[in-house]
């Protein structure tokens, strides 16, 4: 009882730091959706472009002629507009930023405009795909690919890097931009990453959480920042830092019900149930189709490598996984300059991505936490970012060795099946087999060197 009321007591206090430091958006996330509105100016150099624009939701301030339309948008239609390739210039100020955020980390509209630019810049590297919308923003939720066919699904393995998952924790964009230039900008010069990018598909999520990022991003907030996402927990429709929002890292279900709390103040609120939160279910569908091999979430701040996982059942590849946290840890720096990244078993009665990626899906993923404070220094992040790719390119190299793959066929029609792919020495009821891709029936199975008894079931 005593530890209880400690945790509530500490709940309460954090919660009303949040409230005492930062804004309660009433007025100050805009209109009722909490969509902010701005004065925009939209190139229209043809008449086609004139004609595409009727797909968006604005409204036209004015026209001249067939040059350009000053128009109010919302932040959502501005961002699937610079993704369609409009030019736009802002007649007002963007929205504001929080100055005591280090620059470093840009607001949402940047990383908004990076990724168009991306698109734009490299058109046969990089594609993108909304995989959602967030939960009370609806803010669109954003996927990258590297591949050297980016709009093409080949029979490869694929490979998945997400960031901030909690709003306060925004290095993982930064870390997942940095490795997504290298791969395009040395793409056809250096030989490793061209290798990567010819045989890999390579997926980002940036941003998994962009209400929570924009929240703290616009808004005068300090320590404890801001966690979770923005849901509307008790439907009043203002956003209360005391009642609303859910950590998303909370909210896979994979033993849920046994981690997180269940009080919606909390900052490890898990939801209302499983998968409740629109970030949390992009994340899941998207993991689902592409059958990822490796994945890393990025995380901070601890300067160590997360597997899955310690307690619950014993995972049954734990010391290939354990193998993989540690070779790709001893790839990455601290920032004191003295001695490598630890390695640490997450909690598996916890509903974070990481366990629901390998008990579900039988991923190889992770989750690394980064830096020695949720927003690193100015003067730290270009280091901290370089040791994290440094971590990620070893990931992309382990995957080429993948240990055993195949197709799976029709014996006589010659189609892909589904099927599952076990390994019978490493069977459990509590973490599910590989799976086939439906496409081509490619299985990728990660193991280290020896003998094998190979089950596959369709």
């Amino acid at each position: 009882m005593k530890d209880h009321a400690l945790h509530s007591l500490r709940t309460f206090l954090l919660s009303l730091l949040a409230l005492v430091s930062g804004y309660i958006l009433m007025a100050g996330l805009g209109t009722r959706n909490g969509e902010g509105l701005l004065d925009v100016r939209i190139f229209t150099p043809s008449p086609r472009d004139t004609l595409r624009l009727k797909k968006f939701d604005f409204k036209i301030k004015s026209r001249n002629g067939g040059k350009y339309i000053d128009a109010t948008v919302s932040e959502a239609e501005l961002a699937r507009m610079k993704n369609s390739g409009f030019e736009v210039a802002f007649l007002s100020n963007p929205p504001r930023r929080n100055f005591s955020v280090p620059a470093s980390y840009k607001t949402h509209l940047e990383i908004e405009d990076d990724i168009a630019q991306l698109k734009a810049k490299y058109p046969g590297l990089v594609s993108v795909e909304k995989i959602g919308e967030s939960t009370t923003l609806r803010l669109p939720i954003w996927a990258i690919k590297i591949s050297d066919n980016s709009r093409i699904r080949e029979d490869e393995p694929r490979v998945f890097f997400a960031g901030v998952h909690h709003a306060r924790e925004p290095i993982g964009a930064n870390i997942c931009f940095k490795i997504i230039d290298s791969l395009c900008e040395k793409y056809g010069y250096d030989e490793q990453i061209t290798k990567w990018v010819d045989n890999i598909e390579i997926w980002f999520v940036p941003v998994v959480n962009p209400d929570g990022y924009k929240y703290v991003m616009e808004n005068n907030l300090s320590f404890p920042w801001w966690r979770k996402n923005l849901r509307d927990n008790d439907g009043d429709g203002v956003f209360n830092p005391l009642v609303d929002g859910v950590d998303l890292n909370r909210n896979y279900d994979y033993n849920w019900g046994d981690g997180g709390d269940g009080k919606p103040g909390s900052w490890f609120y898990r939801g209302r149930m499983p998968f409740s939160e629109n970030e949390t279910r992009a994340v899941m569908d998207l993991a689902t189709r592409e059958n990822f091999v490796f994945g890393v979430s990025y995380h901070s701040y601890g300067e160590s490598i997360l597997f899955p996982w310690g307690n619950y059942k014993r995972p049954p590849d734990i010391d290939l996984i354990v193998t993989i946290a540690s070779e790709m840890a001893a790839n990455i720096r601290r920032q004191s300059g003295r001695g490598r990244y630890s390695i640490l078993p997450l909690n598996g009665r916890v509903g974070q991505s990481s366990i629901w990626m390998y008990g579900h899906l039988r991923v190889i993923d992770f989750i690394i936490e980064v830096g020695n404070e949720y927003f690193p220094a100015e003067e730290s992040v270009p280091f901290i970012v370089q040791e994290n790719q440094n971590g990620a390119f070893y990931l992309l190299d382990r995957v080429l060795e993948t240990g055993i793959r195949g197709h799976v066929l029709d014996a006589q029609t010659r189609k892909p099946l589904s099927a599952e792919i076990e390994i019978l020495e490493y069977a459990s009821d509590y973490v599910q087999p590989r799976k086939t891709d439906p496409d081509f029936g490619g299985f990728y199975r990660v193991v280290n060197p020896g003998s094998y008894t190979l089950e596959i079931r369709s």
